[in-house]
């Protein structure tokens, strides 16, 4: 542990997965990213423990499962009853900044002109700069009197200040796209209706530079840099399109689904309604470029840290509130179980780490709170907690902070130890799936081994 408190940069992206990454098998590079790699632990098993973002985050901030914590579905608050590790580094000393999305007051949508509501001072905050996720950012809920737009938060008073036309364009892009019934294609993708320079990962990247330019040394300081990509709609800045628009990545196998139950059959008739391997690969291709808007902000924020001669003092985190199923199974989007939407990114650099090192440890995203209050110095009850420290893990340790990672929905628990990940659908048939052998996904070998979950059941409720 360092001898003095740490900053703390925590990149986080959105519905990003670890797939994504630059060699591990999507076919993407992210060479910013890599910079942090090389000097980092890399969890490769890491997985969130909800594949859906608001109890995802909830999770993260409050080191709870999400069915502890309060949030289980999408449009929740979280109660502010819930202690979190940003407050803990607020009483430990720390400037405790955010830029970027949340999710951790959804109901009204609303986050105020500045992104500074007194909610989010609850919550933990002292320097705030929140600001609206990817598929609010474009909707109109708020009028004047005039009934001319009123914006949800900073982006869009960014965008009415400039020019109300961009709104209005970007919200009938969205709304087109968000069309229920029959009409409605996930998969469909194109170039931004904005500037460039207006793209919400591009505000929200310079906001967070902008704080790292800033910030002084009198009080440790955590940047929370909170990027609302690459979640769907995907629609890069065409700057960036252009140099994916050619590249021939990798597509998944083709699944028959069998051994699915009939909700993901449903879900995938859905999703993948007219869908073409063509269009599939058009859809990675805005998904790429959207991955490489982060990552360029990435590189720049590492530069800041280097320029200022900071990185002897800072911990340095990448990771995501979830994965994205990109096509695997005929899914898109998240709120399945499947690798494609479980597992995420972990990338941790402490102060001094000089080279790249990755660990099997089976972390979850909810343990970067008790990690993050140790490195920081600051007080909390472990007993309070479903979350484990990794402190030792990323000290060199050949431990796991859980025996078996958890992950919830509504419908489904997942329980994974290492190589069976069981999938208990409380409406449906259930999963078990062997990662060793079929690290794909298409084999549901649950008649096959029922000591496996007999094993598994005494980690959760029984039937």
């Amino acid at each position: 542990m360092p001898q003095q408190q740490p900053n703390i940069l925590f990149i986080m992206a959105d519905q990003f997965r670890t797939a994504t990454m630059t060699g591990l098998g999507d076919g993407i590079e992210t060479p910013n990213i890599d910079r942090i790699r090389r000097m980092s632990v890399f969890f490769p098993m890491a997985a969130c423990n909800s594949p859906l973002c608001t109890p995802s985050r909830a999770s993260l901030a409050t080191g709870k499962l999400p069915h502890h914590c309060g949030v289980i579905a999408h449009d929740a608050n979280l109660p502010l009853d819930q202690k979190t590790y940003y407050q803990a580094l607020r009483k430990a000393g720390y400037r405790v900044s955010v830029v970027g999305k949340t999710d951790l007051h959804k109901e009204t949508r609303f986050i105020g002109r500045k992104g500074d509501l007194p909610v989010i001072y609850q919550i933990g905050f002292t320097d705030p700069h929140e600001t609206e996720g990817k598929m609010n950012c474009a909707r109109i809920l708020r009028t004047t009197a005039d009934g001319e737009p009123s914006p949800l938060g900073p982006y869009q008073a960014r965008l009415l200040d400039k020019n109300p036309d961009l709104l209005k364009r970007l919200n009938a892009a969205y709304m087109s796209y968000m069309k229920g019934g029959k009409e409605k294609q996930v998969y469909k993708s194109w170039e931004s209706e904005l500037p460039d320079e207006d793209f919400l990962d591009n505000f929200i990247g310079s906001e967070s530079c902008a704080f790292l330019k800033k910030v002084d040394d009198e009080a440790p300081w955590h940047l929370l840099a909170s990027f609302a990509g690459p979640h769907n709609p995907w629609d890069p800045p065409a700057s960036e399109f252009e140099k994916t628009k050619d590249v021939n990545y990798p597509l998944p196998p083709q699944d028959d689904l069998a051994g699915k139950p009939e909700w993901i059959k449903r879900r995938a008739a859905v999703q993948s309604r007219g869908l073409t391997r063509e269009d599939l690969l058009d859809t990675k291709r805005h998904y790429a470029a959207s991955v490489a808007v982060i990552d360029r902000w990435v590189g720049e924020m590492l530069d800041i840290l280097e320029r200022r001669n900071l990185m002897d003092n800072t911990v340095i985190i990448f990771t995501a509130d979830h994965g994205e199923m990109m096509g695997d199974h005929n899914l898109f989007e998240k709120t399945v179980m499947y690798e494609g939407a479980l597992r995420i990114p972990m990338l941790v650099h402490l102060p001094g780490m000089g080279q790249a090192r990755e660990s099997k440890a089976l972390v979850t995203l909810m343990d970067l709170a008790p990690t993050l209050m140790d490195l920081a110095g600051a007080s909390y009850d472990p007993n309070d907690l479903d979350a484990k420290s990794f402190l030792r893990a990323l000290e060199g340790a050949e431990q796991s902070p859980h025996e078996v990672q958890q992950s919830e929905l509504m419908n489904t628990i997942m329980l994974f130890d290492g190589r069976y990940k069981w999938i208990r659908s409380f409406n449906d048939s259930s999963e078990l799936y062997d990662l060793q052998e079929d690290p794909n996904e298409l084999r549901n070998c649950i008649v096959e081994h029922p000591e496996v979950i007999q094993r598994l059941q005494k980690y959760t409720f029984r039937a």
